[in-house]
C-alpha cells in the first residue's frame, strides 16, 4: 500500500497543482505554468514506464509533435518568441496527457487520482460559493462571475468540468448515500455558478461532457435526470440568479442586495437538489431486495425521460416558430459586431452577436494564404490588427481550431484531430469490454476533459494551462482506466532512452523560458537603468527570441543618454518581428523625444499600416506632424 501511495505521490502532485493554479488565475502567466511543465517533464524524463509503442500513447505522441511543430514554425513565421513559449505550453499539455498513462500503470491508481480531482473540484465549488455568500463584490465583474480565474469563460469552464466530475458521482447507485447526496448537490451548485458567469462558450463544454458522460458511461438514466433536475432548478430560479447581470446592464452597478439574491438562489438550488438526491437514493436501498423491482423501476425511468425530452423538444419549437427562419436570424446577429444594449434585461445565453464574427473571418483569410504550414505560432495578431474592423485589442480568434489553422496550416489541424480521435478510440474501445466501475470512472474523467477541450473552439482557454491543462491530466487518466494495465508489460530500454531524451529538451528550453522571464520581470522591477540593462541581457541571452529583453534595453539605454544605443536595441526588435505594429511606435516615440519628429512620423505612419484601427496611432502621426511642422518654423 506505501509502494502504491509512493507511485502516485507524483502524478498526485501535479494534479494538486492544476487544482491550485485556480488561485493563481488558472496559471495563465508564464511564470505560473512553466515552473509545472517543468515538473511534468522532468517526471516523464525519469519516472516513466515505456513499452512497446501502443494505441494508448498515440495521443500524447500527436500534441507532443504538435508542439514539435509550433517551434519548428518560428523558422518560417514572423513572430518566433511567441512561437517558442506556444509550443512550450503545447509541451506542457502533450506531458499532462502522458502523465495519465505513462506515469499511472494500473487502472486503480488512475481511478484513485480521478477521484482527487473530483475532490479537487468539489472544493474549488464549495470556496467560490463562500466567497460568493460573504465577499460577492470582489467574485463579480460586471454583474458576472468572475472568481475564481479571473477571466469569466474561463470560470465558467471549471465549474462545468465540476458538474460533470461530481454529476457522475451523484448519479451512482454504488457510491454511499452520504457522498451522492453532497456530490448531487454540489453539482446543482457548479451549474448555478456556471450560469452566473454567464459564458455562452460554457454551453458547448456541458453538452459536448453530456454526450461523453452519458453516451460512454453506465447509469445513463441517472446522470441524464441528474443534469435535466439540475438545469430545470436553475431555470426556476434564473430570474434570483440574474439578478447581478441585469443590475449592471440597467445602471452600470451591482448592489449588495442583487448579490444576496442570487446567493440566496444558489442556497435554494443546493438543498433541493439535495432533497431529490436523498430520496432517490433511499428509494434505490428499497430496490436493492428485487431485481425484478429494480428492472421496473429503470424502464419507468428511460420512458419518462423520453416523453419527458420529446415534450421539451415540441415545446421548444412551439417557442421558437420557424427553425430556419430562427437560424437565419442567428447567423446575421452573429455577422454583426454589435452586443446587447444596456438596458436589456435578459441572459446572455440566447445571443450569438459579438466579435466572433470577425476573429473567426480574420482567422480563415490567413489560413487561406498559407493552408499547409499556416503563418506560424502566435502569428495570429499580426493578420487581426492589419484586418480587423473594430478598435479592440485581442490576440487570439477565440477558437483552437481556427487558430491552428492559421497559424500552424492542415499540420497542426490534423495532429489535434489525431489526438481526439485515437483518445475517442481507447475510450470506446475500452468502455465495450470494460466492467461497471471503470467504465463509470473512465466515462467521468474523459467528460471532465471534453468540456474545456470543447470549450476551445469558441474560446481561448488554452492559454489557461490551470483550466485546460487540468482537461488534459484528465483525459489522459481516462484513457488509462479504459485502456487496463500495464503492469506486467516489458518495459523496454530503446523507447524508454529516446522518451526521456526528449522530455529532457523539453524540459531545457522551459527552464530557459522561467528564467528569462525572471530577468525580465526582475529587469522592470528595477529603478535603476543599469542593473535594469543587465537584467535585460540576461533575459535575451536566455530566450534570444523574446522582444520584451530588447524593448526593456532600450527603455534602459535612453535612460543613459546612449540613445543611439537604444535605437540599435528596438532596431533589432524590427528585425525579429517586422509585421509587429508595436516596435515602429517604440522606435517612433524614441525619435520623436530625441528631436527626430519626421523620423518619427515616417514610423508612426508604418505601425499604422500596420494596426489602421487604432485610435491612438492616428493620434500619434498627427502629433509628429504637428512637431515636425513646428520644428521647420523654427529652422527658418
Amino acid at each position: 500500500m506505501a509502494r502504491r501511495s509512493a507511485e502516485l505521490a507524483p502524478a498526485g502532485l501535479v494534479a494538486s497543482l492544476l487544482l491550485l493554479a485556480t488561485l493563481f488565475e488558472g496559471a495563465f502567466a508564464l511564470r505560473w505554468w512553466t515552473p509545472v511543465a517543468l515538473l511534468v517533464l522532468v517526471l516523464l524524463a525519469v519516472g516513466t514506464r515505456v513499452t512497446r509503442p501502443r494505441l494508448e500513447h498515440l495521443p500524447a505522441a500527436a500534441l507532443a509533435v504538435l508542439a514539435g511543430w509550433a517551434l519548428l514554425s518560428a523558422v518560417w513565421g514572423d513572430t518566433p518568441g511567441p512561437a517558442v513559449e506556444g509550443a512550450a505550453r503545447t509541451m506542457l499539455y502533450a506531458g499532462l496527457a502522458a502523465c495519465g498513462v505513462l506515469l499511472v500503470s494500473t487502472r486503480h491508481d488512475a481511478r484513485r487520482l480521478g477521484d482527487l480531482i473530483t475532490l479537487g473540484l468539489a472544493a474549488i465549488v464549495t470556496v467560490t460559493v463562500v466567497a460568493v455568500l460573504t465577499d460577492a463584490q470582489d467574485a463579480f465583474l460586471a454583474g458576472r462571475l468572475d472568481a475564481p480565474i479571473g477571466y469569466r469563460n474561463g470560470t465558467a469552464a471549471i465549474f462545468a468540468m465540476a458538474f460533470w466530475a461530481l454529476g457522475c458521482v451523484g448519479a451512482s447507485r454504488l457510491r454511499p448515500l452520504w457522498a451522492r447526496v453532497p456530490a448531487c448537490s454540489l453539482a446543482a451548485l457548479a451549474l448555478g455558478l456556471v450560469f452566473l458567469t454567464q459564458s455562452r462558450g460554457a454551453a458547448v463544454g456541458l453538452v459536448a461532457g453530456a454526450v461523453v458522460a452519458i453516451g460512454l458511461g453506465p447509469e445513463r438514466v441517472r446522470r441524464a435526470w441528474l443534469a435535466i433536475a439540475a438545469v430545470i432548478g436553475v431555470a426556476l430560479l434564473s430570474d434570483p440568479l440574474l439578478r447581478p447581470y441585469n443590475a449592471f446592464l440597467d445602471v452600470g452597478a451591482v448592489a449588495a442586495g442583487d448579490l444576496d439574491t442570487a446567493a440566496d438562489a444558489l442556497l435554494v438550488l443546493a438543498a433541493g437538489i439535495a432533497v431529490l438526491a436523498l430520496l432517490g437514493g433511499l428509494f434505490d436501498r428499497g430496490l436493492r431486495a428485487t431485481d425484478g423491482a429494480i428492472r421496473v423501476a429503470r424502464r419507468l425511468a428511460l420512458g419518462t425521460l423520453v416523453i419527458f425530452t420529446l415534450a421539451g423538444a415540441v415545446a421548444g419549437l412551439a417557442v421558437v416558430g420557424d427553425p430556419i427562419a430562427l437560424a437565419g436570424d442567428k447567423l446575421a446577429e452573429f455577422r454583426s459586431l454589435d452586443t446587447a444594449a444596456p438596458g436589456e434585461t435578459q441572459t446572455r445565453l440566447g445571443s450569438v452577436g459579438g466579435q466572433r464574427y470577425d476573429l473567426w473571418r480574420i482567422a480563415w483569410d490567413q489560413f487561406a494564404s498559407a493552408p499547409l504550414l499556416g503563418a506560424g505560432e502566435g502569428g495570429y495578431p499580426i493578420a487581426y490588427y492589419a484586418q480587423r474592423a473594430t478598435d479592440r485589442n485581442l490576440i487570439t480568434p477565440h477558437s483552437l481550431p481556427l487558430r491552428l489553422a492559421a497559424e500552424l496550416g492542415l499540420v497542426g489541424v490534423l495532429l489535434l484531430a489525431t489526438f481526439v480521435v485515437a483518445t475517442a478510440v481507447v475510450l470506446i474501445r475500452g468502455a465495450r469490454g470494460a466492467e461497471h466501475v471503470p467504465r463509470r470512472d473512465a466515462s467521468a474523467l474523459a467528460a471532465v476533459g471534453a468540456v474545456a477541450l470543447s470549450q476551445t473552439t469558441v474560446d481561448w482557454l488554452w492559454l489557461v494551462p490551470g483550466v485546460v491543462g487540468l482537461a488534459f491530466l484528465a483525459l489522459g487518466l481516462a484513457v488509462r482506466t479504459a485502456a487496463g494495465d500495464d503492469e506486467g508489460i516489458r518495459v523496454r530500454r530503446a523507447p524508454r532512452i529516446a522518451f526521456a531524451a526528449v522530455a529532457a529538451l523539453g524540459g531545457v528550453l522551459v527552464a530557459l523560458l522561467f528564467l528569462a522571464d525572471v530577468s525580465v520581470r526582475q529587469a522592470r522591477a528595477a529603478e535603476d537603468p543599469r542593473p535594469r540593462l543587465d537584467r535585460a541581457r540576461t533575459a535575451e541571452t536566455l530566450n534570444p527570441f523574446a522582444l520584451a529583453p530588447l524593448r526593456l534595453q532600450a527603455g534602459a539605454l535612453e535612460s543613459l543618454d546612449r540613445v543611439d544605443d537604444a535605437r540599435a536595441a528596438l532596431r533589432e526588435a524590427i528585425e525579429l518581428e517586422p509585421e509587429n505594429f508595436v516596435n515602429y511606435a517604440l522606435l517612433a516615440d524614441l525619435e520623436l523625444r530625441a528631436g527626430r519628429p519626421a523620423e518619427a512620423q515616417r514610423l508612426y505612419a508604418m505601425a499604422l499600416r500596420l494596426n489602421p484601427q487604432d485610435i491612438g496611432l492616428r493620434q500619434l502621426v498627427e502629433l509628429a506632424r504637428e512637431a515636425q511642422a513646428e520644428s521647420s518654423r523654427a529652422s527658418r
